[in-house]
């Protein structure tokens, strides 16, 4: 495989990726060569349960939705000379769907992860207070974006526990990406740590319009969408959220009312400092 491409940046000089394209050169059994274009691999008749067909969704559909993605952006940044507003304005929404189906598409990839038979957590010394602040970081513009607050730890709140690092800081995105997605504007979020007896703990906060009781017994479940019907998400990120925190001996809950915010707090078995 041969990968070429250049760097981009936009008016201000700020880095924000690359743009090219792969060619995979193939070597038959006759020891001709044939190069080409990068070819998606069939699906196949494969179950969803195959460890193929992950990496196979992920080969046929990030390739494409990356350079999709990449162009549009280029052509929304207007990187390459000035176009038309409304033009720049088309070719942002393009790069915006083509991130949410990129969602889609990692979303897919963790769900059959995580359902393939003896799917197991690493047992990393972790601090849910540092990865509290490290999702804050993450998604901080984005809830700027809606003029929404986010009250973090402080830099001295600490939660020693056991749980994959990465795994851990995955379940946090996901709860303050919903917290921001569905809280109005100019409202507060808090994140909140601390302990009790063996269990560390980690809540996230919002002003939202909050979960009635029926939608809490479901909400855990595949692509239920706290009863949203825009494109805002799969349906499938606290279902995932919930294996995870279960594969890492811990678990996540929610407590709500209409009117009233969520709160959702993943546990996790706790450690001494």
């Amino acid at each position: 495989m041969t990968l070429a491409g250049e760097a981009l940046f936009d008016a201000t000089g700020r880095f924000t990726g690359f743009r090219g394209s792969a060619v995979v050169t193939e070597a038959p059994s006759g020891g001709e060569q044939k190069t080409g274009a990068l070819v998606d691999p069939a699906f196949g008749s494969l179950p969803l349960s195959d460890p193929q067909f992950g990496r196979r969704i992920d080969g046929a559909l990030r390739g494409p939705l990356s350079r999709i993605i990449a162009t549009a952006e280029t052509i929304s940044g207007q990187f390459d000379g000035p176009i038309r507003a409304d033009y720049a304005r088309y070719a942002g929404d393009i790069a915006h769907a083509g991130r949410h189906l990129l969602g889609l598409v990692d979303d897919l990839a963790d769900l059959q992860n995580i359902e393939r038979p003896g799917f197991k957590a690493a047992r990393d010394e972790i601090d849910l207070g540092d990865l509290a602040r490290r999702a804050v970081g993450l998604l901080g513009m984005k809830a700027e974006e809606k003029g929404i607050r986010i009250d973090a730890p402080r830099t001295d709140d600490r939660a020693p526990a056991t749980g994959e690092f990465r795994r851990v800081l995955q379940v946090l995105l996901n709860l303050l990406g919903n917290a921001i997605r569905y809280s109005p504007e100019n409202s507060l979020i808090w994140i909140r740590v601390n302990r009790e007896g063996d269990r560390a703990m980690v809540t996230v906060a919002d002003q939202g319009q909050g979960i009635d009781a029926e939608q809490q017994a479901v909400v855990f479940e595949k692509f239920e969408r706290l009863g949203r019907t825009d494109s805002g998400g799969s349906g499938l990120g606290l279902y995932i959220a919930r294996r995870l925190a279960r594969a890492m001996d811990g678990e996540l809950t929610v407590d709500s009312a209409p009117g009233q915010g969520a709160r959702f707090t993943l546990s996790l078995p706790a450690r001494d400092a």
